[in-house]
């Protein structure tokens, strides 16, 4: 992460978030027998807040976390913000 430029960062970060999100919508789909959106509808309201504080807190913890992969951190801040 530290190797890469701003915009990288946040394309790769972005990019990890939403095949999140699309996993979300799999499973939930799956698991219900039917279209459900509302965890993939979480995980997007949660990463796309209008302020930008959800992705400089991500960048922040990336920084204190350096020993964990980013995916790591972003799936257990999921887990938190929007439940399994």
């Amino acid at each position: 992460m530290e190797k890469m430029e701003p915009k990288e960062r946040y394309a790769y970060v972005s990019g990890i978030v939403r095949g999140m999100a699309y996993a979300r919508f799999r499973k939930d789909t799956i698991a219900a027998g039917s279209k459900d959106e509302r965890g993939m509808i979480c995980i997007y309201e949660w990463y796309e807040k209008g302020d930008g504080s959800t992705y400089a807190a991500l960048e922040h913890t990336f920084r204190n976390n350096g020993h964990y992969p980013p995916t790591v951190i972003i799936a257990t801040l999921l887990k938190k913000e929007c439940g399994e």
